[in-house]
């Protein structure tokens, strides 16, 4: 994944090459961006190229720096999944945070005081932690959905390459297209065929994100969690371990080790309820990205065709039961 890096800024600032050796960066390594689904058989996500929040978090850093040169934005991009817990949103889920998914967020500030070397870091280079602790405080780093900001940019464009929508060249062509607006609170596009492509490229990322593999997964894993700290086999504090250490503990305890065989064999999901299986309905936050095209306005309100496929989107029904099966 670090082929993105390259199309988003050329060269790293030295900066950000120091911060990121930091303990608390470097931990993000372990902790992928499908929240634990890629431990499954689940077809699609066994063909995916691996994508962490480390490189994602660098690459939203480079992102922010490239529109604005400024370090405590830049700094705040590169911090702001320092406090992911293992399998990322599933911890939302475990929040029963399924609609917001911010859970997962609220540590920040805690995780960052706590490395040494980062904090010293910060005073070396003029930076107060109140500063970057917080990436909502920057609307290029972050604003309201269904804006495009850096963090919703990246993650769009290192799905789109994980799972193979989109070759590095066609990424380098809509990354070419996009500054920032007159206000710098928005990435916006320059011509609406690019941002066109984008936004159906985009669309087929948000419906990996709430597929029937990817809900159920996270809320089967999110219920073997729960399992494992009712046992007192693992306390939220093992949210910050290493992934493989985590399931390691889990599987001690011999009922959650064999939920855990089961949870990675899972290969197909059914529709209906089903004693014999582990049987949910799951409700999820639906992402996705209304772009701006300059001097014209919302992709939305310029295309009708594209406007139409949204709407399919956002009217998605989860109101049905699921459970998973491996064959």
């Amino acid at each position: 994944m670090d082929q993105l890096w390259k199309i988003y800024y050329q060269e790293m600032p030295e900066f950000i090459k120091a911060l990121i050796q930091t303990p608390s960066m470097q931990r993000l390594k372990d902790v992928g961006m499908n929240c634990g689904v890629e431990y499954t058989n689940f077809a699609f996500f066994q063909n995916i190229i691996p994508y962490s929040r480390y490189e994602h978090s660098i690459g939203v850093s480079l992102i922010v720096y490239h529109f604005t040169h400024d370090k405590k934005q830049t700094v705040a991009g590169l911090l702001h999944d320092i406090a992911t817990p293992i399998f990322a949103h599933t911890i939302d889920f475990y929040h029963q945070d399924h609609l917001k998914q911010e859970s997962t967020e609220f540590d920040t500030k805690k995780i960052i005081e706590q490395d040494q070397l980062l904090v010293s870091l910060l005073k070396e280079y003029d930076l107060t932690i109140e500063e970057v602790c917080n990436y909502h405080l920057y609307s290029l780093c972050d604003n309201d959905s269904p804006q495009l900001s850096a963090d919703r940019l990246e993650y769009t464009l290192g799905n789109m390459y994980s799972y193979g929508f989109c070759t590095l060249k066609e990424i380098q062509n809509i990354f070419n297209d996009l500054k920032g607006n007159d206000l710098q609170n928005e990435i916006i596009f320059k011509h609406e065929e690019i941002a066109h492509f984008f936004t159906k490229k985009m669309l087929q990322c948000s419906h990996v994100y709430v597929m029937d593999e990817d809900r159920y997964a996270m809320e089967y894993l999110s219920y073997l969690i729960k399992k494992g700290i009712e046992k007192n086999v693992v306390c939220e504090r093992d949210f910050y371990l290493k992934e493989k250490e985590f399931i390691d503990m889990l599987k001690k305890d011999q009922e959650i080790k064999k939920l855990w065989k089961n949870y990675q064999k899972l290969n197909k999901v059914e529709h209906g309820k089903n004693t014999d299986y582990f049987c949910v309905k799951v409700f999820v936050k639906k992402r996705y990205i209304d772009a701006y095209v300059e001097n014209k306005g919302r992709i939305s309100t310029i295309n009708q065709h594209i406007n139409k496929e949204i709407q399919q989107f956002l009217q998605l029904d989860f109101n049905y039961f699921m459970y998973g099966k491996s064959e």
